[in-house]
């Protein structure tokens, strides 16, 4: 006998990781989107189960733009607020995520590198979403976490907006600007922001480059050991990934 599904205000609900209408409660907690060549695998996350649905894809451009409005109003029946895009190839991804951001704006909708398999990439994703549940927040200005002895920052505005966008996580305490090595006078080339590792207490090493210029980042995080520093680096190298694409 199939076990009924009630909403905490008493309504019966479809599934694990349906929106209620009645209360307008969110029951999904995430969700995954899968590229292939043959076809979009979508996986719903609800608090303790999920749910998932494909769709095939034709490689037309008509096909491909109808393919991604279906897609969207089937997510946003969830009313879920974190979208994320994985899939066989850069190209793929990239193709996901023209067409799902242009159609469930505000809705953020962030990517993840390539994988394999879409199994492979939803166990990814279920245990990033159920590791993010874990982890402590902190409610306070982006602004207010960047500080440090060293007040300068290379790369002027465009660095700035990139450390900015580390500030702008809710696992992040503290970003706190470090020595800069070169001449600290940009060449062209544009200012870039790689993560490099966490420590073993959790906290995430950045570096700041712009032209012949490197300067050391320290990122304060909530996270208590290198295994959760490590899944806050990559969910802080998304915010970063899709600022300099």
């Amino acid at each position: 006998m199939l076990q009924r599904l009630i909403c905490e205000c008493g309504t019966e609900l479809s599934s694990c990781a349906a929106f209620c209408l009645n209360c307008g409660r969110r029951h999904a907690v995430g969700c995954g989107v899968y590229v292939s060549e043959s076809r979009v695998f979508v996986r719903i996350f609800g608090e303790r189960d999920f749910e998932e649905f494909s769709i095939k894809r034709y490689d037309e451009d008509v096909s491909i733009r109808n393919l991604y409005e279906i897609l969207a109003e089937r997510i946003y029946s969830y009313r879920v607020e974190s979208i994320v895009v994985s899939g066989e190839s850069e190209e793929l991804i990239d193709e996901a995520l023209e067409g799902l951001r242009s159609t469930l704006y505000p809705f953020d909708v962030s990517v993840s590198d390539a994988f394999d398999s879409p199994q492979s990439f939803f166990e990814r994703l279920e245990r990033v979403l159920r590791l993010e549940k874990e982890l402590k927040t902190v409610k306070i200005p982006p602004e207010e976490k960047i500080h440090g002895s060293h007040s300068t920052i290379i790369g002027g505005r465009e660095g700035y907006k990139l450390i900015l966008s580390l500030a702008k996580s809710p696992y992040v305490k503290k970003v706190v600007p470090g020595v800069i090595e070169g001449n600290a006078t940009s060449i062209g080339g544009g200012v870039k922001l790689k993560l490099t590792r966490s420590d073993e207490k959790g906290n995430v090493r950045a570096l700041l480059i712009d032209g012949s210029s490197v300067q050391q980042v320290y990122v304060i995080t909530t996270a208590s050991s290198r295994e959760e520093g490590e899944e806050v680096l990559k969910l802080l190298s998304g915010y970063v990934r899709d600022l300099q694409e």
